[in-house]
């Protein structure tokens, strides 16, 4: 039985002052408060990510901290990482910035690239309902393992956690015997107990026969289903293409997350889970790897989040699970439904934004980390030539994350300025094959793939200069095994 990895005890703490430079010190501090939780989010975004250090060589250890006399609550000087303390110019690549801060991820892709690294490259992408359409996303994993190779699909979950769950590559549905589980949010607290795997939405029954089942579409070599641990865990079958390929017993002594694998030829399959009904049954999803090492990118995204949605979460938890996948570039992508809050104050945002960045740097010390600003929101305006305008909110969210992210030592990617800037989305809606959706909010697939193939294409350009400074002009690649 695979060993449990966590246990949920973790309270959330919820103070609201401090200023921005006192709160770079969570980013090396385990026992900061936490950023103010928030009310239920809206319709559209959410999100999770890091802050590292920029090693020279991408696999070392974090850079030691530099003091600096930065006050904190207390009056006290605090210490600030190194990389929020610039060292050498700012380089842009399209619509990239501070490009130099990804050292670690490009060096994981230049060991790819020459054969010398027989582990995936692995890219959480954290977000909002963009990121969970994977369409965006998908363009950015297609490009990479186009040039870098394909590791795999990736994290996915089992059957439907929510009614438009769909991605690339899978297809999934459950019986309603299984239901979603969740943070919730009643009476102004988190209700639950925070422990959801990492895409912070698992799916769970106690009754017999409940079944979930995912069509992959993509080659997988090898399947690990993660589930909960638990003393009242129950058991539950896996099925692999029609024939039964193992029992998974979830009941232990100690709460904790659990992983158990499946070698299977490399083809699509059909992976199925049936419950026995002789306890709680509780399954994060399955990840789904390929016997080659490559690129591996997550797009963890749940419709209406926003920030806060995270920080409601176990950290423990979500540390444990964060750190056994180990990214090497953690991607923070939402701030559209933060736009749309009336009633979120800017300061409250950036301070969630910096607890959030440190949970993830605590978790993922060595990984990468980059700011995936929103893309343009329009909203109807009386005054607006073709009655539709860029929602000014929207402006202020985009600044506040370039401002965090320079702080922090990320990466930034500006989806506004890549879609044109203000006004892009009325005139994306507008044309003849749109590129933006009816709703001035969501862009159609053809707006997602061209946004994320051009991230792509910036991250990619940002490599090869990155590889010709530290490295030399690189060999031809060629994909290893493991």
């Amino acid at each position: 039985m695979p060993r449990p990895v966590c246990a949920c005890h973790d309270r959330l703490v919820v103070p609201r002052s401090c200023w921005l430079a006192f709160l770079l010190v969570a980013l090396s501090c385990s026992n900061v408060p936490a950023a103010p939780v928030k009310g239920p989010p809206t319709d559209e975004a959410f999100a999770p990510v890091v802050d590292r250090s920029d090693a020279a060589s991408g696999r070392s250890t974090p850079e030691p901290r530099l003091a600096s006399a930065l006050p904190s609550e207390t009056g006290e000087e605090a210490e600030v990482a190194a990389s929020a303390l610039p060292t050498r110019p700012v380089s842009r690549f399209g619509h990239l910035e501070a490009a130099e801060r990804l050292s670690h991820v490009f060096e994981a892709l230049a060991g790819l690239e020459d054969g010398r690294s027989h582990d995936d490259v692995h890219i959480l992408q954290y977000g909002d309902s963009h990121t969970a359409s994977d369409v965006e996303s998908g363009a950015l994993r297609r490009q990479l393992q186009t040039r870098f190779g394909d590791g795999g699909r990736g994290f996915v979950s089992v059957g439907k956690p929510w009614k438009t769950y769909v991605q690339d590559g899978i297809r999934g549905s459950m019986t309603k015997e299984f239901e979603p589980r969740r943070t919730g949010f009643e009476d102004g607290r988190p209700t639950g107990d925070g422990c959801y795997g990492l895409l912070g939405v698992a799916i769970g029954s106690d009754r017999p026969g409940a079944r979930a089942w995912t069509q992959v579409t993509l080659p997988t070599s090898r399947v690990e289903i993660d589930y909960w641990q638990q003393p009242r865990g129950g058991t539950f079958d896996v099925f692999i293409d029609g024939s039964h390929a193992g029992r998974i017993a979830t009941r232990s002594q100690e709460a904790g997350g659990g992983f158990s694998a499946f070698e299977v030829p490399e083809a699509p399959h059909e992976i199925e889970l049936r419950t026995v009904g002789d306890g709680d049954v509780r399954v994060f999803g399955m990840d789904l790897d390929r016997a080659r090492a490559g690129v591996l990118v997550d797009a963890l995204g749940i419709n209406g989040a926003q920030v806060f949605t995270a920080l409601r979460w176990s950290e423990d938890h979500f540390a444990k699970q964060l750190s056994r996948r180990s990214p090497d570039l953690v991607v923070l992508a939402y701030g559209t439904n933060e736009s749309l809050d009336a009633k979120l104050e800017l300061g409250d945002y950036e301070r969630a934004l910096v607890d959030l960045l440190g949970r993830i740097s605590r978790a993922a010390p060595r990984s990468s980390c980059l700011l995936l600003g929103p893309p343009d929101l329009a909203r109807r305006s009386a005054v607006a030539r073709d009655g539709w305008t860029t929602w000014p909110r929207l402006l202020d969210i985009v600044a506040a994350q370039r401002r965090v992210a320079g702080a922090a030592g990320c990466a930034f990617y500006d989806q506004l300025n890549a879609m044109g800037g203000p006004g892009s989305m009325a005139a994306w809606a507008s044309e003849p094959e749109p590129r933006g959706g009816r709703d001035r909010v969501h862009l159609t697939r053809t707006g997602y793939t061209l946004l994320g193939t051009t991230f792509a294409n910036d991250l990619i350009r940002a490599y090869d200069a990155w590889r010709v400074d530290r490295m030399g002009p690189h060999k031809t690649w060629g994909v290893a095994a493991r």
